[in-house]
């Protein structure tokens, strides 16, 4: 028994040595303290384990344990935080309310979160309904934009091949005049240095005309935008399934799940009692430690610490008025 008081004593931050000097009532305030910490502990544990199983997507259960025992020390740190206080503090008993208000409101989340886990699924499951029919009309206008912009480049492009195409039925080919100059010497001058004179020789050539060359890249321009159009059109037949099965395979975030299940708490009030009272038993729990501290009388133990904190007060006193 000394051994686990002497756990205890470690656990909840009491000098044991002053602990064996106490009486009774001492001995069974420290045992409420310790049985309120063990029990806020598993539960924050439980908690930590369970929030790294689903929202941190730990598999490794040796990690998850780390999780949970971080968890746990937070939870004995801040309870240590009132226990070990000398004396009443009124402002660290209102801010220890407060957080125990929202350390409920996390927990019950969280708890009602498994709890409620095959509503909170069917209740996804209509909200994803609904988002994939928000997401599959908005492809679908991006798909019509896309379709209806390709197809006026291709009609557009479509007209100037017909233009190019009668004009090279009328000249299939065009004669090209190529023009050469030379020049010859004709003479010499009084200075012995030769005269030049410039010749120009015409030759006129027969050619494909060039226009249909413009009419091929035309032609490869409409079957790539033919192409286009039918994977578009092919997409867009397929998009339903497509985001469904995106929307679908996504994981179930926290902010999801609890959007679900405010959204499951507040259709009955059957659900809204159950987690009216999971908050109401969380935050009692959270304040056990509180209302031990505050709500009895002042055991041995704390009336030792408290003189021990006085004698030492007035040693110092009279320390300073002597050193005066």
């Amino acid at each position: 028994m000394k051994a686990l008081t002497k756990m205890g004593c470690a656990l909840i931050g009491w000098n044991n040595e002053i602990l064996n000097e106490c009486g009774e009532a001492s001995y069974r305030q420290f045992r409420k303290l310790l049985s309120a910490i063990l029990i806020m502990m598993i539960i924050w544990g439980t908690i930590g384990y369970c929030f790294a199983d689903r929202y941190i997507n730990i598999d490794d259960v040796k990690f998850k344990i780390v999780v949970a025992v971080a968890f746990m020390i937070i939870v004995l740190s801040v309870e240590r935080v009132i226990i070990l206080t000398v004396g009443h503090a009124r402002l660290m008993s209102v801010m220890r309310v407060l957080l125990a208000l929202c350390m409920a409101i996390l927990g019950s989340c969280i708890f009602d979160q498994i709890i409620f886990r095959n509503d909170i699924q069917q209740a996804i499951q209509e909200h994803r309904e609904d988002v994939v029919q928000e997401t599959v009309v908005k492809r679908l206008s991006i798909y019509d934009s896309d379709i209806q912009r390709i197809t006026r480049d291709m009609d557009s492009i479509s007209k100037a091949t017909i233009v190019l195409g009668e004009e090279l039925q009328k000249k299939p080919t065009i004669n090209v005049t190529n023009v050469t100059t030379n020049e010859q010497i004709i003479g010499v001058d009084e200075n012995g240095q030769p005269i030049k004179a410039k010749t120009q020789a015409v030759n006129t050539v027969t050619m494909a005309n060039p226009l249909a060359e413009q009419l091929k890249a035309n032609n490869d321009q409409i079957q790539i935008y033919s192409a286009q159009l039918e994977q578009l059109r092919q997409d867009k037949k397929d998009i339903e399934t497509i985001t469904r099965k995106e929307i679908n395979e996504r994981a179930p975030g926290f902010i999801e799940e609890l959007e679900a299940t405010l959204k499951v708490v507040s259709q009955s009030w059957v659900s809204l009692a159950f987690y009216i009272i999971l908050f109401c038993f969380l935050t009692f729990l959270e304040l056990f430690v509180l209302t031990i501290k505050l709500g009895e009388s002042k055991c041995d133990y704390e009336l030792i610490v408290e003189h021990q904190l006085n004698l030492k007060k007035s040693l110092m006193q009279k320390t300073e008025t002597n050193l005066k």
